[in-house]
């Protein structure tokens, strides 16, 4: 009797451990394939709307659509205020937002406007930006791409700062201020041109980027505080001015530079010490480049529906293009009502293009959607019934 029931107790033993292997075996199969469902977003288009109204825009744009699920917010007409930031950032899942298109009340981007997204690898500014509020956009782990407009004079501190992933910066050539730690834990920063018209780089602005060299203009009056702190790889400094800049304490903590100017500039001796090495070897021609003014940023890229679009846009251009040449000998009156029709064609054509593009897009998301929550309901299947047999079998074989 004692034996049977240490018997049982072992299979008991058998059958929780069979059903816990399974239970990880699922849980194995079944997390990568639920994240790859969750993987699929929608794209949100928002044309206009009146200050402060974003909210309800986005809502009629998306539909049904569930906020979790929007991973692109495209705003092409507007003006937003602190309150549609504010919207903006309700929704976790954006990876790009594009506000090129649109534009921003005062010029302004309020402090801590986007600040802290989790997944935001893309991000385009408002077409008439000139300040760039404290914070803005701070702590943007995955922001790999930004478009800054041209307009922009003033870059607030901390506007940037912990966009670990940005490897270059395009500032536009005639900003005139960047604030304290405006750059700073950009880890992965290696190229940057000062602007023409900032005299100063302030405190903590750069620390502990992965810079490896700077050019300053002859306009750099100071470098601040712990400016260039911890970034190990900035080897190389370039001044070119008559008189050296002045470096307060830390500025090249933690880094061993070698700054370049030209042989009489004044005082570098003064600043030499364990972290700075001064070499007087630029030569007379070697002049400062200031960088050239950016272009206006466009929608940063183009996803693969955008694509298609556009090469099927340009077919029929060529297409409407090879019409007016052939009624080139007609008389000017019909050919100019030839082109108007001619033109209204290829809009037609264009809306039409574009219609289909979107929708095929949706049903391709819908159809892998779908496909990927069948496959995972199938796997989960043949997981617990294997459990169950595998249970039985070992049972059965003792018995």
């Amino acid at each position: 009797m004692k034996k049977m029931k240490q018997e049982t107790k072992k299979n008991i033993l058998r059958v929780i451990v069979v059903i816990m292997a399974a239970a990880m075996l699922l849980g194995i199969v079944i997390l990568p394939l639920t994240s790859s469902v969750g993987a699929e977003g929608t794209d949100v288009v928002v044309e206009s709307f009146t200050g402060g109204s974003l909210s309800s825009a986005i809502e009629t744009a998306k539909g049904d659509t569930d906020l979790n699920n929007i991973t692109r917010l495209s705003v092409s007409g507007g003006t937003l205020d602190s309150a549609d930031f504010a919207t903006i950032c309700t929704y976790p899942n954006l990876e790009r937002i594009e506000l090129a298109g649109a534009e921003v009340k005062d010029g302004k981007i309020p402090d801590n406007a986007l600040s802290s997204r989790n997944k935001l690898s893309v991000l385009s500014l408002p077409s008439n930006t000139v300040e760039i509020g404290a914070g803005a956009f701070t702590n943007n782990r995955e922001l790999t791409r930004i478009s800054i407009p041209s307009s922009v004079r003033v870059i607030g501190p901390q506007a940037f700062s912990g966009c670990e992933k940005i490897t270059v910066f395009s500032i536009p050539a005639k900003t005139e201020s960047i604030g304290e730690g405006a750059f700073a834990d950009c880890k992965a920063l290696e190229s940057f041109e000062l602007p023409e018209a900032v005299a100063e780089i302030p405190a903590r602005c750069f620390a502990q980027c992965a810079l490896t060299e700077i050019h300053l203009g002859p306009q750099v009056t100071k470098i601040g505080a712990n400016a260039f702190e911890n970034c190990h790889g900035l080897e190389n400094v370039y001044f070119y001015g008559d008189t050296a800049p002045l470096i307060e304490n830390g500025a090249f903590q933690n880094v061993h530079t070698t700054i370049h100017t030209y042989d009489g500039t004044e005082g570098f001796d003064s600043q030499t010490n364990d972290f700075i090495s001064v070499a007087y070897d630029l030569s007379p021609e070697s002049v400062y480049t200031p960088p050239a003014d950016i272009e206006e940023p466009a929608a940063p890229a183009e996803t693969s529906a955008e694509t298609e679009s556009t090469a099927s846009d340009e077919t029929v251009e060529d297409e409407t293009t090879e019409e007016i040449t052939v009624e080139s000998d007609s008389d000017p009156e019909e050919k100019s009502d030839d082109t108007i029709v001619v033109t209204a064609a290829k809009q037609a054509a264009e809306k039409e293009t574009h219609a289909v593009t979107v929708s095929g897009s949706d049903t391709a998301k819908s159809s892998a959607g779908g496909t990927n929550i069948l496959l995972v309901v199938i796997i989960a299947v043949l997981a617990l019934a294997c459990g169950i047999f595998g249970t039985l079998f070992f049972v059965n074989r003792k018995k």
